[in-house]
């Protein structure tokens, strides 16, 4: 074996010295290619002095070690050549790339059983400061490579948008082309080492991220898009074609067998306390046959003639234990449980249900079952119309991918428009440590919105279209550095593709490992890299120092109710804007903690308004509005109208709003908001607009005519009256406030 690796090595050895002997005539090569050690006529000198041959300080500064130095002629040089900075570089073939320092690198290879490398060197911290960028250009050709920890990156609305992204994005445009591309390893995208001989964070099993996002110009006006986003599992010890987009099983996620499921049925509307899930059949489907012998062992719920239902905050679990109840049945192909590769359940049901399952494998750090959502009533039915049979396949998360399309209108003779549809598929797969292959399964939800307006003056008019199903979702479950997921702890394992940043800062308002800029930021008295972002308040930062408007000294007290700052900060309740969702919230200063959609999760709707500039001062506009939450009943429509004027004369100034609108809306829009001094509050909705007219007026007038005398004035007033069943038990409403102010 030895002499048969040696000869292959010479051959080898000579082949390369031919192809690089000729690739050195024809100009291929530099000259800086591997050779070895030569053998040298003088040093066959038989002397015991020591042997010194002139080397690299030689070659650089004509500097031996035994002349003398005298540097009177020619003054002394610092050691600040680039030849004697970093290291030489080579190919896989032995070429000479460069000679530098190794500052990022992310390989992988594959089958190996920890082949995913990412290294960042020390200068990657130090002279670069956790950010690279390479950019070219030639001609209209434009093309640019990002390496960072906190990268502002947006593809669309829908499907990617994060102030801090953590990995690499190659951005190429061209006069009619756009394109991006998006890599990370979410799994631990690396931290930089202390010593250049330091090896990079090599892992095993990981959970990578690949995105691309094109977009072409359609002619003068118009520019169309396409998006694809893929999170999933990968491991090294599988061959490459043995991994999929759609994610593998990680060592941890698969070892060992599914022995107990449990499902477990709930009320979607809790509520309501009625209406509940109503269980009439079930049966366990195991690889494609029927195994009636395992009966799941029932806990909650209450049984009325045969159906089993679970209202309000009641739950029934359904537990089968199918180590110890499998028997072989006479259309299966195997004899042990061991040996499943798929299991499936039906089942019939009504009502306003949620399916949530788990299993032995399926478990938090502390070895505790986690229940994940496989199926949500549409609505919230309560007469059993909506029976219907259900299937559904069990599988431990292993990806998801985003697929998306846009199409954009810009001013066709004053009409533009911006449309977006996406789909996103969640991937899961069955695990038995006895299997390299498993069966695979896969949910999917969708997306869309459509916004378009006009402008004629003095006419105006817009529309918009939306829905995001509760089944469409941007985050997904990433692994940790063992391939171990717990699938409760979203903080370190989950990565979202479309991050919560009501205030449009840097810092995220959640918080999520790795991408929150963990190392990029550090500590500041506006937030901290790696956590959650510790003041949020939309809207109330205006002069952008990152401190609230209304506690500008940042002390205990907000400026509005301290001596002499109360003159020039009006108190929140002065706060005027519109509220389309009717939770008595302005819109523009709302927190709440989902991701930034431009629309609310679980939407479905339209609003479309008209209007007209009557004057070059006053505009009037009308409209409707109606939007549905899927998952329940719920729904609002709203009528409205607004009108707004505003004069100004030498020395007088004069601004009137008026909002007025007829409401019905019960949906809940529930917020989180900032509140000087004490920090966030939660908000609830309090559905004071079931059916109610609501007005809400705002005026200002200002006299600054006067030499060494200003008059300020502001009225603000909110009118809710209630009608129909609503005004037997909520009372009207009226808020009514003036300032007067003189100096």
């Amino acid at each position: 074996m030895r002499c048969m690796l040696y000869a292959a090595v010479v051959t080898a050895g000579v082949a390369l010295l031919c192809d690089a002997a000729f690739a050195q005539r024809v100009g291929f090569l530099t000259g800086r290619e591997p050779r070895g050690v030569d053998v040298y006529d003088m040093a066959m000198t038989p002397a015991q002095r020591k042997w010194q041959y002139p080397q690299s300080l030689y070659h650089f500064y004509r500097w031996t070690g035994e002349e003398y130095s005298n540097y009177a002629r020619q003054n002394y040089e610092r050691y600040v050549s680039t030849e004697l900075e970093g290291f030489r570089t080579y190919d896989l073939y032995g070429n000479y790339i460069t000679r530098g320092f190794e500052v990022y690198n992310w390989s992988m290879d594959s089958p190996v059983t920890s082949g995913s490398t990412v290294r960042k060197g020390p200068k990657y911290r130090g002279w670069f400061q956790s950010l690279i960028v390479s950019s070219m250009s030639k001609g209209q050709f434009y093309s640019s490579m990002t390496i960072g920890e906190a990268l502002r990156t947006t593809l669309t609305p829908l499907t990617f948008s994060k102030p801090a992204f953590n990995g690499a994005q190659w951005d190429f445009a061209a006069d009619k082309y756009q394109m991006t591309l998006l890599a990370s390893r979410l799994a631990s995208p690396g931290s930089a080492v202390q010593f250049e001989n330091s090896l990079g964070q090599i892992l095993g099993d990981m959970t990578n991220l690949f995105g691309v996002h094109s977009k072409v110009q359609l002619g003068d006006f118009s520019k169309l898009g396409f998006t694809y986003l893929n999170i999933a599992n990968f491991s090294t010890g599988r061959k490459l074609g043995d991994n999929s987009l759609k994610g593998v099983l990680t060592e941890a996620q698969n070892g060992g067998n599914v022995e107990t499921i449990v499902l477990r049925l709930s009320d979607d509307s809790p509520e309501d306390g009625v209406g509940g899930a109503q269980l009439f059949a079930e049966r366990i489907i195991i690889n494609g046959v029927d195994h009636p012998e395992i009966v799941p062992s029932p806990r909650g719920g209450v049984r009325r003639a045969g159906v089993i239902e679970a209202n309000g905050a009641e739950t029934l679990e359904l537990t089968y234990n199918i180590a110890r109840d499998f028997r072989q049945q006479p259309d299966d192909e195997i004899t042990t449980f061991q040996e499943i590769s798929e299991i499936e359940f039906e089942l019939v049901i009504a009502n306003d249900y949620r399916i949530e399952i788990t299993s032995n494998l399926q478990v938090n750090a502390q070895g505790e079952p986690v229940f994940l959502e496989v199926e949500r009533a549409h609505g919230n039915v309560s007469d059993g119309s909506n029976q219907r049979f259900i299937r559904f396949e069990y599988g431990l998360p292993t990806g998801k991918d985003i697929i998306g399309f846009n199409f954009d209108v810009d001013d066709i003779k004053g009409f533009n428009m911006r449309s977006e549809l996406a789909f996103s598929r969640a991937f899961r797969r069955f695990p038995n440590q006895n299997f390299q292959e498993h069966a695979l399964a896969q949910d999917e939800g969708m997306a869309y919105y459509i916004t378009a307006s006009q402008d004629a003056y003095p006419f105006f008019a817009y529309g918009e279209f939306y829905r995001l199903e509760p089944e469409y979702q941007t985050n997904a479950f990433i692994s940790d550095a063992r391939g171990f997921i717990d699938y409760e702890h979203p903080e370190r394992y989950s990565f979202e593709a479309v991050d919560d940043n009501d205030d449009q800062d840097r810092f995220a308002d959640w918080k999520r490992l790795w991408q929150n800029g963990d190392n990029a930021f550090g500590e500041s008295p506006f937030g901290t890299g790696g956590q959650a972002d510790p003041q949020v308040f939309p809207g109330y930062d205006e002069n952008s120092d990152f401190i609230s408007d209304f506690n500008q000294n940042d002390n205990s007290q907000p400026d509005f109710a301290e001596p002499f700052l109360r003159y020039n900060v009006d108190p929140p309740e002065f706060l005027f804007g519109v509220d389309m969702n009717n939770n008595n919230v302005i819109d523009r200063f709302e927190n709440d903690t989902f991701a930034d959609y431009p629309y609310r999760h679980d939407r479905d709707g339209y609003n479309v308004y008209g209007g007209v500039h009557l004057t070059e001062a006053i505009k009037a506009t009308v409209g409707y509005s109606t939007a549905d939450e899927i998952s329940s009943k719920r729904s609002a429509q709203m009528s409205y109208a607004v009108v707004t004027g505003e004069w100004k004369w030498p020395g007088i100034e004069a601004r009137a709003f008026q909002y007025a609108r007829s409401v019905q809306d019960d949906i809940e829009d529930d917020v989180i908001q900032w509140v000087d001094p004490d920090g966030f509050r939660e908000t609830i909705d309090p559905l004071i607009a079931q059916d109610t007219f609501v007005w809400t007026g705002y005026l200002t007038f200002d006299y600054l005519r006067l030499k060494n005398l200003n008059i300020y004035n502001k009225v603000k007033y909110d009118w809710f009256r209630q009608r129909g069943e609503q005004a037997e038990v909520k009372d009207n409403l009226l808020f009514f406030g003036a300032i007067n102010k003189v100096d």
